[in-house]
């Protein structure tokens, strides 16, 4: 029993410290069925939606963790400026912007959903220690006091990632999208905390399942 404890302890040491360090991933994904081409030469980044400080955050940070695996990403904010323009209408158009800047891979993100809940915090039970002397002696003894219950609101946000395939013959109407990836954030404290938070996992879900191959 002595030899084994000391094996036992360290190896359930090793398995907490595995799993403290275990890499944030997406809470649901989906994968095309048969897809196999995962090396890309050039992947662009968007952000979708109105908030253009937001976009910019997100493609940012998506953009750097991807380049830290080694991947050629960049920002989709110039190639594709918020609002489209008089240029970019069509189908057409978009296909040329990606065969000019040869990109054989989008991955849009985009808010899909958001939720504000009253959540209920109960009351706490404070003993506060006060002291009396009876004769020669102290004593202590302990006075409850409750402290109040209360509602804050809470607010969780639903992202959602997309990785478009665009390598081969592109047209109109073709299926490029070959997955997907959706991820929950519960009261961030900031838009960059929010951003750091959602990449972080996207990337770690991406490289993790070998949808794309780290360099």
């Amino acid at each position: 029993m002595k030899k084994t404890l000391p094996v036992i302890f360290y190896g359930l040491c090793f398995l907490f410290i595995l799993i403290g360090c275990a890499p944030a991933k997406m809470s649901s994904t989906w994968t095309k069925k048969d897809y196999t081409k995962r090396d890309y030469s050039k992947i662009a980044v968007v952000g979708i939606g109105k908030n253009l400080a937001a976009r910019n955050t997100f493609e940012k940070d998506a953009v750097s963790l991807l380049r830290d695996q080694g991947i050629n990403a960049v920002a989709g904010i110039v190639l594709f400026p918020p609002g489209g323009t008089t240029e970019i209408r069509t189908a057409a158009d978009y296909i040329k912007i990606i065969k000019d800047n040869n990109l054989d891979g989008v991955i849009t993100m985009a808010l899909v959903d958001s939720d504000e809940r009253d959540r209920y915090q109960p009351g706490e039970t404070r003993y506060i220690p006060s002291y009396y002397r009876v004769g020669k002696y102290l004593v202590r003894r302990y006075a409850a006091y409750e402290t109040p219950g209360y509602y804050s609101k809470t607010k969780s946000y639903l992202i959602e990632a997309v990785l478009y395939n665009l390598k081969g013959e592109l047209f109109e109407g073709k299926e490029t999208m070959v997955w997907t990836g959706q991820s929950s954030l519960v009261d961030p404290s900031s838009m960059e905390s929010a951003s750091k938070g959602f990449t972080k996992r996207m990337v770690n879900q991406l490289i993790a399942d070998g949808i794309l191959k780290a360099q």
